[in-house]
């Protein structure tokens, strides 16, 4: 047995010394067989980039294809790396989705994906002339702003396609650019920092994850400052809030009083109730833990509160407004405002699932150094406003 493997080992030593001898192909030679000029092969992954992926559709179908007047169908898609588009006033779509339609006459519709990247589909409308593209309604299009009992509906999913700034005036387009229309506000001159009463300390503790990245749940207007959308589902007697990211939501009566015990159990985010100022959505919060800074308090006292103000500038845009308080540490109140964007893309009805792995900032990941800079490794990229990108988490 022994001689066995004795003469196993001496076999393959050999083998591994005439291959080690033999010579190599240098890095970027094209592969044996290749034709002459091709490019050399792509490194294998994890050791480079490889080509550029072009843009494509995948599938275009309506279904059914054909119907009467008066009923409606469904387009569906599946595209990759680029931003599709639909036309009869569709619009961009995200790169997989459907959309309900109800073309008033045979109709063809066209998806394109740039210059020479396109594909369409005719959905006939029994007894009816076809029409181009131009005459046909577009698709959800609605100059009347939606409403509950009255008041309007900021049911919709906003943040992530574009938001103002706290006092920036500027959007994801970049600094400088003109701040949205602000409607009349009672608190519009208060200023835009805390003031703090003489003796108190305001000093920020050192952070290695970016302050938000730690998966922990993030207050009022802190958790509208990560890269993330959210999305507001409301009926008449409640409003919530789902923030994809760090995955919290909040539930928020209205016209109903704060919980009796609320002081005597502080959240992360507080309790919140809401009434109605006219047109505008007033949220008032008390009994926040203190555990998070926000409004430029870094550990907020009991006594920290935040007033509010959502307001429609139009049908799918909403002015936000928070005014702070903390009559333990500042005098006098302060506050910020910023426009959200509604996303409004056909196919979009909901935000995704962010799940947190590991609970975790970075220093236990990275080392007393904290996160490689921006770009360069997980969670380094800072998002709009400053946020970094979450660690340990991912987008279901």
């Amino acid at each position: 047995m022994k001689r066995s493997l004795g003469i196993v080992f001496v076999v393959t030593l050999v083998v591994c010394m005439a291959w080690a001898q033999a010579p190599q192909a240098p890095q970027g030679t094209p592969a044996p067989g290749a034709a002459p000029g091709a490019a050399p092969a792509q490194p294998a992954r994890g050791g480079g980039r490889g080509p550029a992926i072009t843009p494509r559709i995948v599938t275009f179908e309506a279904s059914p294809a054909s119907i009467k007047p008066g009923e409606s169908l469904l387009l569906s898609w599946a595209t990759e790396a680029g931003t599709p588009s639909i036309d009869n006033g569709i619009g961009p779509v995200p790169l997989r989705g459907t959309i309900k339609v109800t073309p008033k006459a045979t109709t063809t519709y066209t998806i394109t994906m740039g210059a020479g990247v396109a594909k369409t589909v005719t959905v006939t409308v029994a007894g009816t002339t076809p029409v181009g593209a131009a005459a046909t309604d577009a698709a959800g299009a609605s100059g009347t702003m939606a409403r509950i009992d009255g008041k309007p509906d900021f049911s919709g999913i906003y943040g992530f396609t574009g938001m103002a700034g706290f006092n920036a005036g500027g959007g994801r387009g970049g600094a400088g650019a003109a701040a949205p229309a602000q409607p009349a506000s009672p608190f519009a001159n208060l200023p835009a920092q805390p003031t703090l009463k003489p003796g108190v300390r305001n000093q920020a503790v050192p952070n290695p994850a970016g302050g938000t990245a730690d998966c922990l749940p993030l207050p009022a207007d802190t958790a509208f400052g990560v890269p993330y959308p959210f999305q507001i589902i409301q009926n008449k007697n409640y409003v919530t809030l789902f923030n994809e990211y760090p995955g919290t939501f909040r539930i928020i009566p209205i016209d109903q009083p704060h919980r009796a015990d609320a002081k005597d159990d502080p959240t992360w985010m507080g309790d919140s109730v809401a009434r109605w100022d006219g047109d505008t959505l007033v949220i008032d919060t008390i009994a926040y833990n203190g555990r998070h800074a926000i409004g430029g308090i870094q550990e907020p006292s009991e006594s920290f509160h935040t007033i509010e103000r959502l307001t429609r500038t139009g049908n799918t845009n909403i002015f936000y407004e928070i005014i702070y308080e903390d009559p333990e540490k500042a005098v006098g109140q302060w506050r910020a405002s910023r426009t959200f964007v509604g996303d409004t893309r056909p196919g979009v009805n909901k935000i995704m699932e962010f799940v947190c792995e590991n609970n975790r900032d970075y220093v236990p990941l990275f080392g007393p150094q904290g996160p490689p800079p921006a770009g360069q490794g997980r969670g380094g990229a800072a998002g709009p406003g400053g946020a970094a990108a979450p660690a340990g988490g991912q987008r279901q």
